[in-house]
């Protein structure tokens, strides 16, 4: 009852206009596509150009409506404006909890037959970053993708005569790299793992463990899972190859924690994000030189990186279907020219390569190479999984895992203990918000 008079006090607030300076009147017009975007992309160079480019390659006109407020009220907004029925012809999502809500509300078209109609060829141009859902559909085009990574500490590999990582690896793999080169009388630890999701079972992430069960309650009490949070403690207190989750709260170490201490840190999994910092020497000044590789693989079922994806898709309401498809096709191919990052495309040319990873690898000052790059987040030969806890109540998910896996991993609780804690709690979350 609760969520009832909920949605029908959201869709009584969509009575009033949801967005700032749109043009209403150019809606009807045939060679127009109506979007919406953040306030800050609205005063973004790239973001005007960019959608003046399509109109005088295309013809048609991108007529859009930018939401005032921080980008979660953006969100917020165009919630609404979907859940009401709005007509809004095409919608980014970033990243793939807020892709994911909308996909299973119901508001976008499948593409599938679409784009084939078109002369696409989807699987050549975005390969395994399709957003394919358990129907067989896909409803969006990817934009661009963020793509979890191992960055390593060069200097600490040559110490210890190691090779670096480089190719497919393991996480057996992994834990024998680490234990060659720690060496704690020094200080120096082969790993290091935020104590965070979902660093902390990664590899039940990687195999696209199923965290709820088929009639939507939690199932983190699984193998799979187990398995990766045991992995997790065991390279802390069993083998000790990095710091444990009591010596990290200790030394209140943070998010950045590997950019000012990475010295005595030989491999940290992270995400390409983080090399933002690294190349920062007068924010993050250091010593050592940093080499990047991809995850490893967690078997044969887990062979995959770990991304958080932006997503395209054209609303079911949407009035111009036709220009809706022509604009979400080409800014899957071309927004990360005019905005950066790393685009969801099966492949790249050298020219591209070199657009996109250039800046990174010449801020390195040659501790990474372009072919570095590429080869750890696009050419790696590796899937995708979603890094996220998704779903309605994934907020509190994310934090009661977080909060019950460090009182195991401080040894204050079985791990058994643990996983039902935690699928106790999360359970009671989700039958409150039925």
């Amino acid at each position: 009852m609760k969520k009832k008079l909920f949605i029908l006090s959201l869709v009584l607030l969509i009575s009033l206009p949801l967005f700032a300076n749109g043009k209403a009147e150019s809606k009807d017009e045939e060679n127009v596509v109506t979007t919406v975007c953040r306030a800050s992309y609205a005063t973004a160079d790239w973001y005007n150009q960019m959608n003046l480019d399509f109109e005088k390659e295309t013809g048609i006109h991108v007529d859009v409506s930018p939401t005032p407020g921080n980008d979660d009220d953006h969100v917020m907004k165009v919630n609404l404006d979907l859940l009401a029925g709005g007509d809004i012809d095409v919608i980014q999502s970033l990243g793939p909890k807020t892709y994911q809500n909308r996909v299973r509300a119901g508001y976008f078209v499948p593409l599938n037959e679409l784009v084939k109609d078109a002369g696409v060829d989807a699987e050549q141009i975005w390969g395994t970053n399709i957003p394919y859902e358990t129907d067989g559909n896909y409803y969006s085009v990817p934009l661009k993708k963020e793509v979890f990574c191992v960055l390593y500490n060069k200097d600490l590999f040559d110490g210890a005569n190691v090779p670096y990582p480089s190719g497919s690896w393991t996480w057996d793999d992994y834990l024998a790299i680490a234990q060659k080169i720690t060496d704690t009388d020094k200080g120096i630890y082969g790993s290091f793992i935020l104590a965070d999701n979902p660093f902390q079972f990664i590899q039940a992430k990687q195999q696209g463990a199923a965290l709820y069960t088929e009639d939507g309650m939690c199932n983190f009490n699984n193998p799979q899972v187990k398995e990766a949070v045991q992995f997790y403690y065991d390279l802390g207190n069993k083998y000790k190859v990095q710091p444990s989750v009591s010596e990290m709260q200790a030394e209140n170490v943070s998010w950045n924690y590997y950019a000012m201490e990475g010295d005595h840190l030989a491999m940290f999994p992270q995400g390409n994000w983080f090399t933002r910092l690294l190349n920062s020497q007068s924010d993050y000044p250091r010593d050592w030189k940093y080499g990047v590789a991809p995850l490893p693989s967690a078997g044969e079922n887990g062979n995959n990186n770990l991304i958080s994806m932006a997503y395209s898709s054209i609303n079911k309401n949407a009035k111009h279907k036709d220009a809706a498809l022509k604009y979400v096709l080409w800014v899957g191919q071309n927004q990360w020219k005019y905005e950066g990052g790393i685009p969801a495309l099966a492949s790249l040319s050298e020219e591209d390569k070199a657009e996109v990873f250039g800046p990174v690898a010449e801020a390195s000052n040659g501790q990474v190479t372009i072919d570095d790059l590429y080869n750890s987040f696009i050419a790696n030969g590796m899937g995708n999984q979603n890094s996220d806890i998704l779903g309605d109540v994934s907020s509190e998910y994310n934090a009661i895992v977080n909060e019950e896996l460090h009182k195991y991993f401080m040894d204050l609780e079985t791990l058994d203990n643990t996983l039902e804690n935690i699928e106790t709690r999360v359970n009671e979350v989700i039958e409150n918000v039925k």
